[in-house]
């Protein structure tokens, strides 16, 4: 399912944001792609506590191959890394995000994400 993909691309790098890790072996079995880019990047070694909270709906399934848009709004004010301060601008609270996750054979992976500024949901 679409949905499943979506959830196990973020929980990949909410895992790896625990860790600290630079990049992640696992996110290939959920995203491809600029989703796969996107996600990798997110990833640069610095260690995050908490967790995002989200809601991600999906459209209908359509096209050959079949794929599903996704959207969500996610609330990351909690998922936050302690060392990091920001005094000129607020980089965390909900911001709307698309995805589009494709089926390859019989797995369904993310292939986009796109993260709105903060602030739009």
């Amino acid at each position: 399912m679409a949905l499943d993909a979506y959830r196990g691309m973020w929980d990949v790098v909410v895992e790896g944001s625990h860790e600290g890790t630079v990049g992640h072996p696992d996110l290939d079995e959920y995203a491809t792609g600029q989703a796969l880019e996107l996600t990798t990047a997110m990833l640069r070694g610095v260690h995050a506590t908490g967790e995002p909270r989200m809601d991600p709906e999906a459209a209908e399934e359509s096209g050959n191959p079949p794929s599903v848009s996704i959207e969500d709004c996610i609330d990351d004010s909690e998922w936050t890394v302690p060392e990091e301060t920001t005094d000129s601008e607020d980089r965390s609270g909900r911001r709307s995000v698309t995805a589009t996750a494709v089926l390859h054979g019989e797995r369904w992976l993310v292939e986009e994400l796109w993260l709105e500024d903060y602030g739009s949901c």
